[in-house]
């Protein structure tokens, strides 16, 4: 009976380490841990959590935030301003920097790991600050913030949102999309 048990374990573990090795080799078991890729047309800015992958450079991999002034700092190359630039944008311009005298066509990949925060504000339980998350609406925006108040009117909700250093403020409804670093604000009715 013992013989039979250990070799129903020694078959269960090696079926495990195989699924594992697998999914190591396919790639999707390390997904978790490098972030997201985001829509194509997303600007990086202030405040994003990013991760740099070097392909065969294990010790360059770095976990960096978008600084205030819009730079990050990277091993070998120092500091790249990536304000405003898609993750391609920056995937391209740390592979021509690191390939200016220090690696031979460098493959380099970047992931958002945490996006900047979105704010809600006014008839909300708990107005703030919260993480972005793709797909996010104006619902799911006061959902994160608690819901609403008793006295919110949300036929009237507005965004603000920063477009080319002008403050824009838009009409929305409860599916339209919410985008880092707007202001979405849920005024009082009026009855």
């Amino acid at each position: 009976m013992t013989c039979l048990l250990s070799l129903a374990l020694g078959l269960f573990l090696f079926v495990c380490a195989s699924s594992a090795a697998s999914l190591f080799e396919s790639g999707q078991a390390d997904q978790s841990v490098q972030g997201s890729t985001p829509n194509p047309g997303y600007k990086l800015g202030v405040n994003d959590i990013i991760r740099v992958q070097v392909f065969g450079e294990e010790g360059l991999t770095t976990e960096t935030r978008i600084s205030g002034e819009g730079r990050i700092v990277l091993p070998f190359i120092g500091a790249l301003n990536t304000q405003g630039l898609t993750v391609k944008e920056t995937e391209e311009l740390i592979m021509v920097r690191l390939a200016d005298g220090y690696f031979k066509n460098p493959r380099v990949s970047v992931y958002i790991t945490r996006y900047r925060s979105v704010f809600v504000s006014g008839e909300v339980k708990k107005p703030g600050a919260y993480p972005y998350e793709e797909g996010l609406t104006v619902l799911k925006a006061a959902t994160m913030a608690g819901g609403f108040t008793d006295k919110a009117s949300t036929g009237r909700i507005k965004i603000k949102r920063q477009k080319d250093k002008e403050e824009e403020t838009l009409s929305v409804i409860l599916q339209d999309p919410v985008f880092p670093d707007d202001i979405v604000v849920v005024p009082q009715s009026f009855f």
